[in-house]
């Protein structure tokens, strides 16, 4: 059996597909017209995941921080490994276009989002290539993500 099978890397460098549930519920949160409100997240053991913690690790050796700076690292680890969202999440003022710096501002002041993504991203199953082999999902591109430059598909899970 080739061990290669097994890459969790090459796994997690493909952005999976996060549909938010209600933070009191769990229920899958719905738009108006019955659509999941998405996001797009790399894996833990993905490039992007191992890169943004480099850079988070490097901003914290410099001493104690407030609860203010934890916070901001932790958005931008975050922001960075996610991919993109669906157009239908949005705020009072409507559509949140996705964006590292909005992608910022929504993991700061919804902890609950936040939690979903940081928690899905580590859960190395959201990652199994055969789920996606078995499921015959994955015919959706992800524009940005490594490995659909490589292998020109993005595959789908819901949490």
């Amino acid at each position: 059996m080739k061990i290669s099978n097994f890459n969790t890397t090459t796994a997690c460098n493909v952005p999976r597909k996060l549909s938010l549930r209600d933070p009191f519920t769990n229920d899958l949160l719905v738009d108006d017209e019955g659509n999941t409100l998405d996001f797009y997240v790399y894996g833990a053991h993905s490039d992007v995941s191992r890169n943004a913690r480099r850079d988070s690790e490097r901003r914290t050796k410099s001493g104690k921080l407030s609860d203010e700076e934890s916070a901001k690292i932790g958005a931008e680890y975050l922001a960075k490994v996610t991919q993109g969202w669906s157009a239908n999440i949005e705020d009072d003022d409507g559509p949140i276009e996705f964006n590292q710096k909005n992608a910022m501002k929504v993991y700061l002041s919804e902890d609950w989002i936040a939690g979903q993504v940081l928690n899905f991203s580590q859960g190395l199953g959201n990652y199994d290539p055969k789920l996606y082999e078995k499921s015959g999902s994955g015919s959706e591109n992800a524009p940005g993500s490594i490995a659909s430059r490589k292998a020109q598909k993005q595959v789908d899970i819901e949490l």
